[in-house]
């Protein structure tokens, strides 16, 4: 028996007969169409009944029925597009069909039915007098025998959105009230020419976590900085602008014994650079010392230093005469003093769990074998969802290379300039973006470089997200990849093994397994739909963040790890936005004195 929500023939086409299967009735792969794009289509299933479908446009999802059929009509701008129809059963089986379209085909007629006269905005969506839900669906074009060049949308005279096309397509979040909607077109003559629409916003947002809020999720991981060393001041800073400090930060007056014996407390850099310390296996386990937190000035005669021989610099601190957009991005935005990373062990094993939710045994910098490590990622399981994703780098540092999905998936592979470009246009933007840290050209923060340069590069980024159209969908995740072996005063934490691979230790390694974390790292969580002044408690390592893209785009987990953590829902109030319009951040200095002979100490 075929199982599908409807009778075969309300599908209105012949289904295929493999079960699972999805088949597209109409539009064909390879046609071209007008917008609004007629979607048919249905599902096979003789196992399971089909619990719901749904329409994902370029990997971000548009539409969802529950049932094995559907019948509808979205707006697409002109140009290519893939469609994917993804079900899934009551048995958690997800099954889906693709095909490629064109939309227009240059010549086509527009998102909707335009106005004929020349020149003309037409608003397809919202109609005049309508009440609709925030965010509201906008969807315009024009009528113009000039080429348009801009076109912007004004919410109550204030320009929320802009793009070089001459149609428009894009989700607003709106408050609730009367709002006026105008959409203004100018074309190479100069000629301006606009369409307005009232309607009404219904008072009933979105609810508390409707993670359809989020279109686009940006994660970005920098090097080797521990909590304390890069946040630790946070709570004061918060104090000292009226806030409850509410910050598990570095207790300046503890006392730790240098590699020498020496007592020594924190102290706040004078250099925004220092020689490296280690991160490996052996001293990251030493370091913690059975949870004293204790032995890092210790541990740093691995990297032996004629400038500063006791390991001085394990217990500097950054403040925000340092790195104040960091602070000012931490005070404003939502952070956490529980976040960390998965194990204790230095910077490639951390990053295989950032794309895996494992290290698969790694302890070490192991070198990949021929044709990459055969690990399943982040990446592949999008791939597997139909979840489009894209991979910017800054330089040739890319950790990537060492998967086989690198191979396989060089076109979604783009340098860091394009992204520049690509953010202006959500609706061609993928639904997941890495970044890749600088470390090539010094812009990771890894501290034997100036920390204000990468500081500021991270900040070059967001700016220009937060400046965007994209900015409204989004959600970027900032934080390290490990502590780098400077102090942190906070014990790893108790976590699900990944799987039954067991680290790969050799002789004379301290003996641990893989159910704890590593050190605290800073955290950021950057979105219009972030709580303000947040400070979560939770304790999580940074696989959560694997967690929230799997639960935002209905992505199967990698391992237990990742499908144990939080999914980072804490972070976000999708009732009532607080960063629609983002607040001012301070310039970040890249001028500080970097100077490893001043890493010692005040």
């Amino acid at each position: 028996m075929v199982l599908v929500a409807a009778a075969a023939s309300s599908a209105q086409c012949t289904l295929d007969s493999t079960s699972p299967s999805v088949t597209i009735c109409t539009p064909s792969d390879g046609a071209t169409v007008s917008s609004p794009v007629n979607i048919v289509a249905g599902t096979t299933d003789k196992a399971s009944a089909v619990s719901f479908l749904q329409i994902y446009v370029d990997g971000i999802k548009q539409f969802q029925v529950n049932g094995g059929t559907l019948n509808t009509s979205l707006a697409m701008a002109n140009g290519a597009h893939r469609v994917t129809v993804q079900a899934k059963d009551a048995a958690g089986t997800i099954f889906k069909k693709t095909v490629n379209i064109t939309v227009g085909g240059g010549g086509g007629t527009g998102p909707c039915t335009l106005n004929t006269a020349n020149p003309s905005v037409t608003i397809c969506t919202p109609a005049n007098g309508a009440t609709v839900d925030s965010p509201v669906h906008i969807v315009a074009g024009t009528t113009d025998s000039n080429k348009v060049t801009t076109m912007k949308i004004y919410i109550d005279g204030v320009a929320k959105f802009t793009t070089n096309a001459d149609q428009l397509d894009t989700m607003l979040a709106l408050a609730a009230g009367s709002r006026r909607i105008a959409v203004q077109a100018w074309d190479s003559t100069g000629q301006v020419f606009k369409s307005v629409v009232n309607v009404t916003v219904n008072g009933t947002q979105p609810p508390p976590g409707d993670l359809a809020n989020i279109k686009h999720v940006f994660f970005m991981i920098q090097e080797n900085r521990s909590f304390d060393t890069y946040l630790g001041r946070l709570g004061q800073y918060r104090a000292d602008r009226g806030l409850a400090n509410g910050v598990d930060g570095i207790p300046l007056n503890v006392t730790l014994p240098d590699k020498n014996g020496q007592p020594m407390q924190p102290f706040h850099f004078r250099t925004v650079c220092h020689e490296n310390l280690s991160p490996g296996w052996n001293e990251s386990h030493y370091d913690v010392d059975g949870g004293k937190m204790d032995n890092f000035m210790k541990t740093t005669g691995s990297v032996p230093s004629t400038i500063d021989p006791g390991g001085h610099r394990a217990i500097g601190y950054y403040d925000e005469r340092d790195l104040p957009y960091y602070y000012e991005l931490a005070f404003q935005f939502a952070t956490s003093d529980k976040f960390f990373s998965p194990v204790l062990a230095p910077t490639i094993p951390n990053r295989m769990y950032l794309f895996t939710a494992t290290s698969f045994g790694h302890i070490r910098p192991d070198a990949p074998p021929s044709g990459g490590f055969a690990q399943k990622t982040i990446f592949e399981a999008m791939d597997d969802a139909g979840v489009s994703w894209r991979y910017y780098y800054i330089d040739n540092s890319v950790f990537l290379a060492q998967f086989t999905i690198w191979q396989r998936d060089q076109g979604k592979v783009r340098n860091i300039s394009s992204y520049f470009t690509d953010i202006q246009n959500p609706n061609t933007l993928p639904s997941v973006i890495f970044i890749e840290r600088g470390s090539n050209s010094g812009l990771d923060e890894h501290p034997s470089q100036n920390i204000q340069k990468g500081a500021a590069e991270v900040k070059k980024i967001i700016d220009a997200l937060m400046a965007s159209p994209t900015w409204a969908s989004s959600a970027f995740f900032l934080s390290f990849d490990e502590g780098g072996g400077a102090y942190d005063h906070v014990p790893p934490v108790t976590v699900p093994k990944p799987d039954g691979i067991a680290p790969m230790l050799r002789p004379g390694d301290i003996k641990g397994d893989f159910t704890q974390t590593g050190f605290r790292v800073p955290l950021w969580v950057v979105s219009p739909w972030t709580k303000a002044h947040y400070v979560s408690h939770t304790p999580m390592d940074y696989t959560a963040i694997l967690k929230f893209i799997e639960k935002r785009f209905s992505v199967s987990g990698l391992t237990a790890r990742d499908s144990g953590s939080p999914d980072m829902t804490e972070f976000f109030d999708f009732t009532n936005p607080s960063f629609m319009t983002p607040p001012n951040l301070p310039a970040q200095p890249t001028n500080g004195t970097c100077n490893k002979n001043l890493e010692t100490g005040p």
